[in-house]
This record gives C-alpha cells, sequence and structure tokens, in this order.
C-alpha cells in the first residue's frame, strides 16, 4: 500500500479520497516495532453509531515470512496513522487520523506456495474495548446516568476524550452487578434521556473521541454536506470544479428502505401498552403510547411523519393498537425512598416514548458509497438528492421548462427519498490507492406529506 499513496510528495489532493498512510505500525508482545505498511493491501476502518468502539481490518500480503520470523502470535498492538491533503481552493482541509488498536485475531489466512506468498487479515479493536473484555466492574451509584457512563469510559477504561452532546434528565440510584464495563455502560445507555425523551447514543469516531448524544440533539444539527445520486461527470478531470463535483457525488446505492411498518409497530414504534405495577403502594396504572399523539414530529429530521392515520387492518389504526407491544414493569417507589428513582422507575417515566423515537429511525435507510471523507462519521446528518425516475425524453423537457421556472429544479428530485438522513455506520475502506466510505444513512420521517 505505501507505493499506492495517491497524495504522495503533493502539496494538495487533485481528487477526493486521496489520502497518504503515514504508518502502520505493528508492535510484537516483547515491544518490538515493526512498520507494515508496505506489506498492506487493503486497510479498513468501521465506526457504528451503535458501538463505542472503532473495528480495524488489515489485509496482509507477505513475501518475506513475516507471519513466522516476527513472530505473530495473536498478542500485538497496532497504531495507525493516516492523512488526506487539502485541495487547491482551500474548501477542504487537510486532515489526519491517528488510532491505536490491539489485535484480536487473525480471521483470514491462505498460503499461495506457487508465488510464495502468505495472505491474511489482521483483525483488531480499539485498546479500550479490548479491555472491557477481560476485566467486570460493581458497584453502587447515585448519579444521573450520563455522569455514571463517563466514570466508566474515563475511571473503569481509562479512555480521557469523552464529550456529551444534549441534556440528560435520566437520574437514578442503583447498583452495576458484575458486568465488563462496556455492558454496564450499554445498561446505562438504555435508560438515558433528554427532556423530550429522546434516547442517547454512545459512539467512538474517527477523531478518536467517545460520544454520549441525543438523538434529537443529532436531528436537528446542521447538515454537514449535500450528496447526488448520478453518475456523470462533466468538468475537466483534475480541475477543482471537477473536484467539488466529485466529493458531492453518490458513486452507488443498493439500499434497504425498509418501510417495514409493521415489525415497528411490533416494536412499539406506533403504539404500545405500558403496564406498571408499584409494589410499593400497591397500584396498578397503564400508559397507551400513541405515535399520532405522544410523537412531535419538530424533532424529526424531515418534520414530517411516516404514518398514516387511514390506514387500518381490521377497521384498527396502527397508532390505535397498544397491543401490538406489551410491556410490564414491576416498580417499587421506595426502593431507595422517596427521593431516589431505580432502574424500572426511569422505564416508567419514558411511557414509551424513548422506545418509540429511536424506532421510527428504522424508517427508512440507505446504504451508499461516497468517495472517503474523515469527516464522515456516525450521527452526522447529510442530504441526500435522488432524482425521479423519469425517461430521459420527459427529463429533457422538465429541463427545458426550467428556463421559464427557474424554482422548478426541485421537481428534477425524488421528494419521497430524497431529505435529510442520519449517518449510523461507516466502512472506510483504503485499497490500491484510493479511499472511499460505504454509508449507512437512516430517517425517522419523509419529505413528502403522508
Amino acid at each position: 500500500m505505501g507505493n499506492q499513496r495517491t497524495n504522495f510528495g503533493a502539496k494538495v489532493s487533485l481528487t477526493p479520497g486521496s489520502y497518504n498512510i503515514d504508518k502502520i505500525v505493528l508492535t510484537t508482545h516483547d515491544g518490538k516495532e515493526y512498520n507494515i505498511e508496505n506489506i498492506t493491501v487493503k486497510l479498513t476502518l468501521t465506526e457504528s453509531l451503535y458501538s463505542p468502539n472503532i473495528l480495524a481490518q488489515i489485509g496482509i500480503k507477505d513475501t518475506a515470512n513475516f507471519f513466522e520470523s516476527t513472530p505473530l502470535i495473536g498478542q500485538e498492538k497496532i497504531k495507525i496513522v493516516v492523512s488526506t491533503k487539502p485541495n487547491s481552493n482551500g474548501k477542504t482541509k487537510a486532515k489526519k487520523i491517528n488510532l491505536d488498536f490491539i489485535v484480536t485475531e487473525y480471521p483470514l489466512y491462505a498460503s499461495a506456495v506457487a508465488e510464495h506468498t502468505n495472505v491474511y487479515n489482521i483483525a483488531c479493536v480499539s485498546d479500550h474495548a479490548y479491555y472491557s473484555r477481560l476485566s467486570k466492574i460493581s458497584r453502587s451509584f447515585t448519579n444521573t446516568t450520563d455522569q455514571e457512563i463517563k466514570k466508566i469510559i474515563t475511571e473503569d477504561l481509562g479512555f480521557a476524550d469523552f464529550e456529551v452532546n444534549g441534556t440528560v434528565t435520566s437520574r437514578m440510584k442503583g447498583i452495576i452487578r458484575w458486568q465488563t464495563p462496556l455492558e454496564a455502560v450499554e445498561w446505562l445507555r438504555k435508560k438515558t434521556y433528554d427532556e423530550t425523551f429522546s434516547p442517547f447514543f454512545l459512539y467512538h469516531s474517527l477523531d478518536n473521541k467517545i460520544r454520549l448524544s441525543s438523538l434529537h440533539n443529532l436531528m436537528t444539527a446542521k447538515e454537514y454536506h449535500t450528496y447526488t445520486d448520478t453518475r456523470e461527470f462533466s468538468f475537466e478531470p483534475y480541475s477543482e470544479e471537477d473536484y467539488d463535483q466529485r466529493v458531492s457525488r453518490i458513486l452507488d446505492v443498493a439500499s434497504n428502505l425498509k418501510l417495514g411498518k409493521v415489525y415497528q409497530g411490533a416494536n412499539g414504534g406506533w403504539a404500545s401498552e405500558n403496564n406498571y405495577l408499584d409494589y410499593s403502594y400497591k397500584t396498578y396504572t397503564k400508559y397507551d403510547y400513541n405515535y399520532d399523539k405522544d410523537f412531535n414530529q419538530s424533532l424529526t429530521l424531515n418534520q414530517k411523519t411516516p404514518l398514516s392515520t387511514q390506514f387500518d387492518v381490521n377497521g384498527e389504526k396502527l397508532n390505535l393498537m397498544p397491543k401490538s407491544h406489551l410491556e410490564h414493569t414491576s416498580v417499587n417507589n421506595l426502593s431507595y425512598g422517596e427521593e431516589d428513582s431505580n432502574y424500572n422507575k426511569l422505564k416508567e417515566e419514558t411511557k414509551g416514548k424513548t422506545r418509540a423515537i429511536e424506532e421510527a429511525l428504522e424508517s427508512v435507510s440507505h446504504d451508499i458509497k461516497l468517495f472517503g471523507d474523515f469527516d464522515l462519521n456516525p450521527g452526522t446528518v447529510v442530504n441526500l438528492k435522488f432524482p425521479k425516475a423519469v425517461d430521459p425524453a420527459i427529463m429533457k423537457e422538465l429541463l427545458a421548462n426550467m428556463a421559464n421556472k427557474p424554482t422548478s429544479a426541485r421537481d428534477l428530485w425524488d421528494k419521497h427519498l430524497s431529505g435529510r438522513h442520519l449517518i449510523t455506520s461507516v466502512t472506510h475502506m483504503f485499497e490500491d490507492g484510493e479511499y472511499f466510505s460505504e454509508v449507512r444513512v437512516k430517517k425517522d420521517s419523509f419529505g413528502i406529506e403522508v
């Protein structure tokens, strides 16, 4: 990979997706360091909104018996440093990632005897995730859930750069039973919400920060960029105009649109019956969640509902079928006295709203391929524009009409598929001198009126 660096020796980047592998240093169990950049043929880095850990996969082509002579025994550490250069007009800035990993396994190994070559993959996880698998914690706590999560991440796992985005209102008293630190973090995250009952996500980004962000905070953020689904390039290669055009192109789409209303309904997305039995006061309460009544559309990505209240099944509307998802929760309001909430008390306060908000994010999903960008991270909002499925002759007529109706440009785009989307996962792929980002995006609302 070292001789394939597309920025090597250049002060600026001529195409998006250009990069430099500054180093990939493997440290053996006994502290010896080897720069394996020149035998690396493929590098992938995967980050997800649902994971506080970055995964790395390194593809190795070994013609020097490196595996045996080192030797590799599964107790190696790896440092990866990759950089990009600014483009010629300065719109795209220079960027660098510097990440540390520990090897978890060598999941693929193949030997080509005739070529005297070994090919194998190295699977790695971030240091804190590796350590978490080998440790357990147990203790009592009284705190807001974000502060307890921060304590686990920064103190138990020793990860310093932790950030909270959004105002956490969930506070409780409880006991962390013997769990790995990241299992305890996930247990707490599920009970974390803000003043709108929006759920929080915990994720690790390429800038080497772990963030705890509310979905509401992410949804209402400014768009990072607009990407258009088209295949033609109309400017001279390596020109500034060509660079800008390529930055904004969707190179490929392979979407699982989802639109699975029945699955979302079964998971409590549209209606749910939430039952609470309080042992302390010997009371029983019930709350029927109704998406049409309880969901705040102004907090969504596109501020329009994905659910029709005209559709019915056996005469019943989806948002008026609370038994599509049943929850029974035992509550002991005096477990810690009058002042402190316990685990199940927080669940009672949400009345099914937090679960429904998260489930709405499964309304639409796209898998898209873009030119590589370190700032394409989980939790980022992007605007996608998909063209109408229109015969070229009709499209030509629409374009001709634009001369008289400049605002009719919006008629060229499919308003249903297009709109604001939230990035939930990204796989950054470096191979054959090219860097692409495979991005999964989701949205919780439509761009059309239902």
